[in-house]
């Protein structure tokens, strides 16, 4: 199946990255996922701690910083490079707290590897390298140029930039195909967990790439949900369900999809000052109660406003609606928001 490799060749090419993985950080060179890289050469110079100083920090992750630098050899090609420090002290050093921090670092690690390692679609971030090194890991990415969809709404309210509807519904609809894969077209399927504007990143074209899969599964078809004992995901983009069973299925992530597409039509994040001064009810319970009004317009980013394409937009209105519903087996599945959302033409 286009997509996948065998569990013979994944066993071949990641159990040795992942042991490495679990190491703890042991030198024993790059692992290469993509032909952008051409030789392991072309990354020696994370290496060198001095050129990884100089190096530009473009974010401040909860798990590490994100640098900008230039692929060597590559005529200009930028790649992102996520560090992720883990602790200098011996494991009998360890506090609960270092303990907990470290295991979810080398979580976030191996989920990168196993999962973004093998998997190529136009709407997913590619994970084009691991560098492991005595003291961090290194995750090497393409570099993102317009960055994250949060920053792009930020700024957008700044007045420094624009999003205009034809923009918006063309990252809605990447998503919802990035989604499809993950779920539809990977055995076992592959949930996210942690989809929000933050980890949606635009492309030089304007194209979403799903981002960030440090708390994605994998789930084999013989299971309807994961359980976890810790809480994953974002407040005011996790199911209301996850809360009461801390049990995540794949309807998880259409709801957290559900709320992207809500700020992508609205222009208004669940953490805005809208939603926090206690006359409002929440993103989704307000999104409910407009688009059950009699002018569901009154939702509608006012930027957007007197375009042409109202229609358009009351109609992914809709569609975030259904995908926000509280019961999961009333939302639709990611082929079907996938199949809702290209009946939009541009």
């Amino acid at each position: 199946m286009a997509g996948t490799i065998s569990g013979f060749t994944f066993s071949r090419l990641f159990k040795p990255i992942l042991a490495a993985v679990m190491c703890g950080g042991k030198d024993k060179g790059p692992a290469i996922f993509s032909p952008l890289i051409k030789k392991k050469e072309d990354l020696a110079f994370l290496k060198n701690k001095e050129r990884i100083t100089s190096l530009e920090k473009i974010r401040e992750g909860s798990l590490g910083e994100v640098y900008k630098a230039e692929l060597p050899g590559s005529n200009g090609k930028m790649i992102s490079i996520k560090k992720i420090i883990q602790p200098h002290m011996s494991t009998a050093e360890l506090t609960q707290q270092d303990s907990k921090t470290l295991n979810k670092k080398m979580h976030q690690i191996r989920s990168e590897i196993n999962i973004v390692g093998h998997i190529r679609h136009p709407n997913l971030l590619p994970l084009l390298a691991h560098v492991p090194r005595p003291d961090c890991h290194y995750l090497v990415y393409e570099f993102m140029k317009n960055g994250s969809l949060q920053d792009r709404f930020g700024n957008v309210k700044q007045g420094t930039q624009e999003l205009d509807w034809l923009a918006r519904v063309k990252i809605a609809q990447g998503v919802a195909s990035g989604l499809e894969y993950l779920h539809m077209n990977q055995n076992p399927r592959i949930i996210h967990r942690n989809l929000m504007p933050a980890n949606i990143l635009l492309d030089d074209d304007m194209e979403a790439r799903i981002a960030d899969f440090g708390l994605a599964k994998a789930m084999p078809d013989a299971h309807t949900h994961m359980t976890s004992s810790n809480i994953v995901g974002t407040v005011g983009y996790i199911a209301p369900e996850f809360h009461q069973t801390l049990k995540f299925t794949d309807k998880c992530d259409i709801y957290s999809f559900g709320v992207v597409l809500a700020v992508l039509v609205t222009g208004k994040l669940p953490s805005d000052e809208f939603f926090q001064n206690g006359n409002e009810i929440g993103l989704v319970k307000w999104l409910r109660s407009v688009t059950n009004s009699e002018n569901p317009r009154q939702a509608i980013d006012s930027k957007l406003i007197g375009n042409g394409f109202e229609e358009q937009m009351l109609l992914v209105l809709k569609v975030a609606y259904f995908c926000t519903l509280d019961n999961p087996k009333e939302r639709p599945n990611s082929k079907d928001v996938r199949c809702m959302l290209s009946q939009i033409k541009h």
